[in-house]
């Protein structure tokens, strides 16, 4: 959590600054009101009591009613001045929050952002964030702004009485510090398990959500569900723990509070009648004690919640532990590739780098050339390409050079990615339009070449008949489209960029054979200009054979 503490700290230290003397302002009006009407009443009650008696005084109630007024008016402008100004001070560090996840998820390799699920990157992109708002309004604000209230108190009761001053200032600085110490130290285990918890529950939820279909189909559902009700039942468990255990430390404070207060109200009687003070005096510090218990009680109900924050805070700090800092340092000293004209590889398995039990592939790829990579599932086809498209490290053994000179490991990831387009076996189509979809990252459009390619695809017609055409919007991870228009979109979206690499994972996945071989037959002069890797189970029949190198790799076997 410290690193989110000092990002808070550098960036915003003037906001928060700004909103810690707002918020000292508020408690400061709303126990100085209460002090003060407590002094106040207590002061007429004795005037009026002399006055009956037949005794001449003289009583300036215009004065103490006016601070009265002047206090209740600047605890409600306060307060309502400090929830807008931190509150947009939350806005603003949530997003600052964001955008530097967001730096750190760019810098980190595919295969790192492939270490965690779908589920667990959205959890640490809503639940985890959102968690870190409070380290401002929960362990910055109120604990610092408490602290300088008890100074200022302190100081003030010294005026007319510096024992009870040192005594009240000792006392409220104890109750604050040991009640954030116990209180975390008593609650952080079972509000980070609780969270944990939660986040077990959350990925179960999605998975059980989006296997449901299949869930049903083979009826396990139940099944499913009954692994699901557990871990809610864990998590029931958990959360009551923590509200126990939070229940107790609240009720233990009340108690100290309380009986404070007692031993005060006692002590201050016994003062009044020593003449230490003034009957009206003693009740304006009682009324203060009240008011500063009203603040200390809120401190175990926000810090119960340190052991949450700092679970989310922890998962995400594992980003810098993964290596993106690291990445970004060594990024700068690497080389940049202006081409790709040849391409030699030799992969050694030993450290099972998963070319299934290929012992060592050799190839040289030279430009305008094209590769059929040919095997089973398992055979290691696609770990392969994930080698070549910097998903997955080489061991030590292993090595692809580019252009007889410059190890892959050697380039740089920004510059070999935009040599490198990679279509995966799965098809990726983002949330917004079929034109986003296409043309995402382009600097400029030609709209004309757009449906060029969308015809060379069969997407045009498709395309035309759409209410929007290519302002359609394709839904959630396009749910509103067929798998096979799906590939095709994800093909048509590599047409539109200008790889010298291309490395295709079955690219007619979900497409029939004929229109495969009428697609295979339009975009080929398109891939006759650059270096194609195509991985395929079986020899493609779309694929002219005397135009293609062959590597054939076997799971059982060496080739």
């Amino acid at each position: 959590m410290r690193f989110w503490f000092e990002l808070i700290v550098k960036t915003n230290l003037k906001r928060i600054s700004v909103g810690i003397l707002l918020t000292l302002i508020t408690m400061l009006s709303g126990i100085a009101l209460l002090m003060l009407s407590g002094w106040f009443i207590n002061a007429t009650a004795l005037a009026g009591i002399s006055i009956a008696a037949g005794l001449v005084i003289t009583f300036d109630m215009y004065v103490p009613g006016s601070g009265i007024r002047f206090f209740a008016l600047s605890r409600t402008i306060s307060r309502y001045i400090e929830r807008i100004y931190n509150h947009d001070t939350i806005l603003r560090l949530i997003s600052l929050f964001r955008v530097t996840l967001f730096r750190r998820l760019s810098n980190m390799s595919l295969q790192q952002l492939r270490e965690s699920s779908d589920s667990e990157w959205l959890s640490r992109l809503t639940a985890d964030i959102d968690a870190l708002d409070s380290i401002l309004v929960r362990y910055i604000l109120p604990p610092i702004a408490a602290l300088l209230l008890i100074i200022g108190l302190s100081v003030f009761i010294s005026v007319f009485w510096f024992e009870f001053a040192l005594y009240s200032g000792l006392f409220m600085l104890l109750c604050l510090s040991l009640s954030v110490f116990y209180t975390i130290k008593s609650t952080e285990a079972s509000s980070s398990s609780a969270c944990a918890i939660l986040n077990h529950c959350r990925t179960q939820v999605i998975e059980h959500l989006n296997g449901s279909v299949e869930l049903q189909s083979y009826h396990l559902m139940d099944v499913h569900q009954r692994g699901l009700d557990t871990r809610l039942q864990q998590l029931d468990v958990a959360q009551n723990t923590l509200s126990r255990k939070t229940v107790q430390l609240q009720s233990l404070l009340d108690w100290v509070l309380n009986i404070n207060l007692f031993v005060v109200s006692v002590a201050l009687l016994s003062a009044v009648n020593s003449s230490v003070i003034t009957g009206p005096q003693a009740i304006m510090l009682v009324m203060m004690f009240l008011g500063v218990n009203e603040v200390l009680q809120t401190f175990v109900m926000q810090f119960s919640t340190w052991g949450k924050t700092d679970f989310s805070a922890g998962r995400l700090a594992k980003l810098d532990d993964s290596g993106a800092v690291s990445f970004i340092s060594n990024e700068s000293t690497k080389h940049n590739v202006n081409s790709v004209c040849s391409l030699a590889v030799r992969l050694v398995d030993e450290q099972k780098v998963s070319i299934s039990q290929q012992q060592a592939v050799n190839l040289t790829l030279c430009d305008n050339q094209m590769l059929n990579i040919i095997g089973q599932s398992g055979s290691g086809k696609s770990s392969f390409a994930d080698l070549l498209a910097g998903v997955t490290a080489l061991n030590s053994k292993s090595e692809v050079l580019i252009n007889d000179r410059l190890h892959i490991s050697d380039i740089a990831k920004n510059s070999w990615h935009q040599k490198v387009t990679y279509l995966e076996q799965a098809n990726t189509i983002f949330a917004g339009t079929l034109g986003y979809n296409l043309v995402m990252g382009l600097s400029t459009v030609d709209e004309q070449y757009v449906w060029s390619v969308l015809k060379q695809l069969e997407l045009a017609q498709w395309v035309n008949s759409l209410p929007q055409g290519l302002n359609t919007w394709l839904g959630e991870t396009g749910g509103k489209v067929s798998g096979g228009q799906a590939r095709r979109i994800c093909l048509a979206r590599l047409l539109l960029r200008d790889p010298q690499l291309i490395i295709l994972d079955e690219p007619f996945n979900g497409i029939d054979a004929n229109m495969a071989n009428r697609i295979w037959k339009n975009i080929s002069p398109w891939l006759s200009t650059r270096m194609v890797i195509l991985l395929t189970h079986q020899p493609a029949e779309y694929l002219a054979k005397n135009k293609a190198l062959y590597l054939t790799l076997d799971a059982d076997s060496s080739s």
